[in-house]
């Protein structure tokens, strides 16, 4: 019977370690050419979003690698971004994700708009695709790092 109830909470410990290692996390990475921002599971596919530019050249890309399959592929997309009270409605393209059975959208900004200042104000943000609507969070987000890259000299 204690054999029963350690192994019970051995396996209990194993889960919960497991679901904790398994937890989204912001990343920044950068390149001569070009810096991300990755909100994701470290060297896996699960990412929830992500913000990347060609380094110095004042965009920034929003890269929704799920969004609703109704969409289609190859259509143009609004991608809004809410933060502390701002809204940006950014225009791109949804793309199919065929390893994931899925849509995805991307679309580019210029570094300098209101939204990214704001995310810098705050916990969290809203991306919306398609009226579905995800919030992720912001904490240890390095976003003042990821424009510092993008922004042109």
């Amino acid at each position: 019977m204690l054999y029963r109830l350690l192994l019970s909470v051995s396996l209990i410990a194993a889960c919960a370690a497991s679901a904790t290692a398994q937890e989204r996390q912001w990343t920044l990475d950068a390149s001569d050419e070009d810096a991300y921002l990755i909100f994701g599971v470290p060297e896996t596919d699960d990412v929830g979003v992500s913000l990347w530019c060609p380094v110095q050249r004042g965009e920034v890309n929003v890269f929704v690698p799920n969004v609703n399959p109704a969409l289609g592929a190859n259509k143009d997309v609004v991608v809004t971004l809410k933060a502390a009270g701002v809204t940006a409605d950014i225009q791109g393209k949804t793309e199919a994700n065929p390893e994931a059975g899925t849509t995805s959208a991307e679309a580019a900004a210029d570094a300098g708009l209101p939204v990214f200042a704001a995310m810098l104000t705050t916990d969290r943000f809203r991306v919306i695709v398609g009226g579905e609507e995800n919030i992720f969070p912001l904490i240890d987000a390095d976003v003042e790092g990821l424009l510092a890259l993008c922004r042109k000299p």
